[in-house]
């Protein structure tokens, strides 16, 4: 039987035991959680500095290229520039549908416009620098022209339209849309008649929902993300890692001290 003197150091040794074991599990799991933070870290500068391509990248930079104010202009500079010879302006592609006298309609009712209108046709993709967005391609066009006055009118090939315009405002125009049995140059022909019926407003500077004063896209969904080479492994992460260990450490030092214990018991009683 062990002497009442022996219970002591015994006792003591169990609870070393145990703050070890919670040190060990804390210091551990803080180690770890920088040991991920390092990997994860590593895996996203591999990926932002690769070429790779994958699903999720392609539909961020297209997000992005939509309200990047670093776009080429050049697309925009040359179909502004066309309208100083032609009022109505086509990409170049046959699948419009276009019939003659209805553009022949166009240019007789822009050229009676009491403000500059300009007309162009456009093929429109969501991968192109635009989004598609035709207020956003009518407005960079809008932005390259020298007119104090002056508006654009962007048509697709299914007949949907967009419009910017500068030194004029035009508050009361209705949503600008082509039917479905309409040909493309009948709905931008629909679509100009309507801007010349509306009543405008003068405006010193330009007015578009999709971009500002200074013809740059508004952004409306700026990417707030930290440069994976900028990312830093925090202080609250580390605490984070060693509260972590501290319970679970807690609990596996408490449960070594009670099985000790009773494994002591034991072999006492044995």
């Amino acid at each position: 039987m062990a002497a009442a003197g022996d219970s002591q150091p015994i006792g003591i040794l169990n609870w070393l035991i145990a703050v070890v074991a919670v040190a060990a599990v804390s210091i551990g799991a803080t180690l770890l959680s920088g040991h991920f933070f390092d990997e994860t870290k590593a895996e996203r500068i591999e990926a932002a500095d690769s070429d790779r391509i994958d699903v999720e990248s392609i539909f961020t930079d297209r997000i992005e290229g939509a309200i990047d104010p670093d776009y080429d202009p050049a697309r925009y500079q040359a179909i502004a520039k066309s309208f100083s010879t032609d009022s109505v302006y086509f990409d170049g592609y046959p699948e419009f549908d276009i019939k003659d006298d209805e553009i022949a309609a166009i240019r007789t009712a822009i050229a009676g416009a009491d403000t500059p209108i300009y007309v162009a046709f456009l093929n429109t993709s969501d991968l192109d620098d635009a989004d598609g967005d035709l207020d956003l391609l009518a407005a960079r066009i809008v932005t390259e022209m020298d007119d104090a006055e002056a508006a654009v009118l962007t048509v697709d090939a299914t007949g949907i339209m967009g419009v910017a315009e500068k030194g004029v405002y035009r508050p009361q125009m209705p949503y600008l849309s082509g039917e479905y049995k309409d040909t493309d140059s009948r709905s931008a022909l629909k679509g100009v008649r309507q801007m010349i019926s509306a009543e405008t407003e003068d405006l010193a500077s330009g007015h578009s929902y999709k971009h500002d004063d200074n013809g740059n896209p508004q952004v409306v969904d700026q990417d707030t993300a930290n440069d994976p080479h900028d990312l830093e492994y925090s202080t609250g992460g580390a605490v984070a890692g060693g509260v972590f260990g501290i319970l679970v450490g807690g609990g596996a030092g408490i449960g070594i001290h009670f099985i000790r214990r009773a494994l002591k018991k034991r072999t006492a009683k044995q």
